[in-house]
């Protein structure tokens, strides 16, 4: 019988040898458990703040979308009812101040309110519309002196050029400038008028205007309201130009800013819808305002060269007048209207500190228009019965309380 072959010491060796490894094989185990754990619980707190993460960025999105979406709904609510406070304003100061013509309020370049009362002509039973068709009559200064800031930026002309250059027989011509002319600082006047009796063209009724003016040192540098200043610039914007002043003011103007109701008065389309103008006969029933039309002939208009020859529907007037402010029409439109003298005229414009002021009367027809210095709110009125019932003046003092506020 054979031996065993180990001993007893040996057999305890590989007794003590199997438990090191199985320890060591449950500590891998449980380091294999932990460590699955611990991924586990990364993976699960990782997916916990993407999917918060994702929950912020879409709460976010809805947020912002719902957000813009009041903003718009509060802004059209605004809009409506700022038009509604308008237009109530201006039904009840119009109904107040019996006006007769049209009237359009702008309130930062939207058009929030407009007016029409009256008839365009009072024979025929034609009523005023918002495209009819007003004499603008001193409103079309400013234009021509747009039109002459466009000869400027071409270099043909120079604000200080003086007026010798281009007519040197006016008296006084070597002392005024151009600029004098356009702030109505020149001096020069034309006391028994300039109106000519017979169609002759642009620069023989300046020919005959020339003789009728007369040139005061005394005013020069002062101001003095005088259509002469005017009419002379039309000249030479067509001396410079080579066109004629129509032919400009048509090019300039009119087309560039795609007006559709605008014309020269002696040249007014078959299909145009024009305003007649209206005086206001003293002695009878004020309800009767159409009464005493105002007539004038093809003469008298072309007399008012760059002055008062021109025919503008309400919102045409207003899209000219911005177009002039905001440099559409003239880049040098800064250097035309600068106040020349106490009594802040220059270049068309009346300039006070909150808006800008220009007005217009004659041949039965009056307008208005008070306009922001960025043209983008203002108030224009045109108006074809002039008497004192009509009062122009009481209407733009109301509006301008609410348009231009000083406090």
């Amino acid at each position: 019988m054979m031996t065993p072959n180990y001993t007893p010491k040996t057999n305890h060796r590989r007794l003590k040898r199997r438990r090191y490894f199985n320890r060591q094989f449950v500590l891998i185990a449980v380091l294999i458990v932990v460590s699955a754990s611990c991924v586990g619980l990364a993976g699960y707190f990782y997916g916990q703040h993407r999917a918060k993460t994702l929950d912020q960025q879409f709460y976010q999105q809805q947020l912002k979308k719902q957000r813009r979406q009041a903003q718009i709904t509060t802004q059209k609510t605004k809009n409506l009812s700022l038009a509604n406070f308008f237009q109530a304003q201006l039904n009840a100061i119009a109904q107040k101040n019996h006006y007769l013509g049209t009237a359009e309020i702008v309130y930062h370049n939207q058009v929030v309110a407009t007016w029409v009362d009256g008839y365009a002509n009072f024979a025929q039973q034609q009523a005023n519309t918002l495209n009819t068709g007003f004499e603008i009559n001193s409103l079309q200064k400013g234009m021509t002196g747009t039109l002459l800031m466009q000869q400027v930026a071409l270099g043909r002309v120079a604000l200080t050029d003086q007026l010798s250059r281009y007519y040197p027989t006016v008296p006084g011509a070597d002392q005024i400038t151009l600029r004098e002319l356009l702030n109505m600082t020149s001096g020069l006047s034309t006391p028994h008028g300039f109106t000519n009796p017979q169609i002759v063209t642009d620069q023989q009724l300046i020919k005959n205007d020339i003789a009728k003016t007369i040139y005061n040192p005394q005013m020069h540098h002062k101001w003095h309201y005088q259509a002469i200043n005017f009419i002379l610039i039309a000249g030479i914007i067509e001396k410079v130009s080579h066109q004629t002043y129509s032919q400009l003011f048509q090019k300039q103007i009119i087309d560039k800013l795609h007006l559709k109701h605008t014309a020269f008065a002696y040249a007014l389309p078959e299909n145009y819808q024009r305003a007649t103008g209206y005086y206001f006969k003293k002695g009878t029933d004020p309800a009767t305002p159409y009464l005493k039309p105002a007539l004038t002939t093809a003469a008298q208009q072309h007399s008012e060269l760059g002055t008062g020859q021109v025919y503008m529907s309400i919102h045409d007037l207003y899209q000219v007048e911005k177009s002039m402010l905001n440099g559409k029409l003239s880049k040098l439109h800064q250097q035309l209207f600068v106040d020349g003298s106490t009594s802040h005229y220059g270049g068309g414009y009346y300039s006070y500190p909150i808006y800008k002021s220009v007005n217009g009367a004659g041949s039965g027809f009056e307008s208005r228009v008070h306009i922001s210095p960025d043209g983008q709110t203002a108030l224009v009125l045109l108006a074809n019965v002039t008497s004192s019932r009509t009062n122009m003046d009481g209407m733009s003092k109301q509006l301008d309380q609410l348009l231009f506020p000083t406090k």
